[in-house]
């Protein structure tokens, strides 16, 4: 059965300019390194939830650095995978509430059948990325974790997960 290491952050945490892009830098490497000594897993591509905002990140940088693919198994921006981005608090907030400069710093889960389309069309990525491969990392948004790891467990893989946030 093909291998997927699942390693689930905050998307700020992906940009290679964030100030603690060394830390998941540590992470990566420690998750391949030990996941080929003690599983014989050995990862030979780096799969990202990737999106055009994030400029350059550090999976890719990794990826670049180690001599692994990288791919961007991220969705595009089109309207069935919108999701609510930004804050109640922020004048361009456009969920269920209206916008309110009061608000706490707090951001709108949703629309689910949105979510639930992203996830659903970053499994087909996954699916499509790993014909050519027998075991990858994955690195994506923290908010995907339990659904994420299920569909791809239906899919087919064994999925291993972790979080740093």
């Amino acid at each position: 059965m093909k291998n997927i290491v699942m390693l689930c952050t905050i998307h700020e945490l992906q940009m290679s300019t964030n100030d603690r892009s060394s830390e998941l830098v540590k992470c990566l490497e420690y998750l391949i390194t030990e996941f080929k000594a003690q599983e014989s897993v050995d990862v030979q591509t780096v799969m990202e939830e990737y999106h055009k905002s994030l400029r350059q990140t550090v999976g890719k940088d990794f990826a670049m650095k180690s001599g692994l693919h990288w791919a961007n198994i991220g969705t595009p921006e089109e309207e069935q995978f919108l999701t609510y981005r930004y804050p109640i608090s922020f004048v361009g907030y456009n969920g269920i509430l209206r916008s309110d400069g009061n608000a706490p710093q707090m951001r709108e889960y949703g629309p689910f059948e949105n979510q639930e389309a992203r996830e659903r069309q970053m499994v087909q990525n996954v699916v499509a990325e790993m014909e050519n491969y027998e075991n990858g990392i994955l690195i994506l948004g923290n908010n995907h974790m339990h659904s994420m790891f299920g569909k791809l467990r239906d899919a087919g893989f064994d999925v291993y997960g972790f979080s740093y946030l």
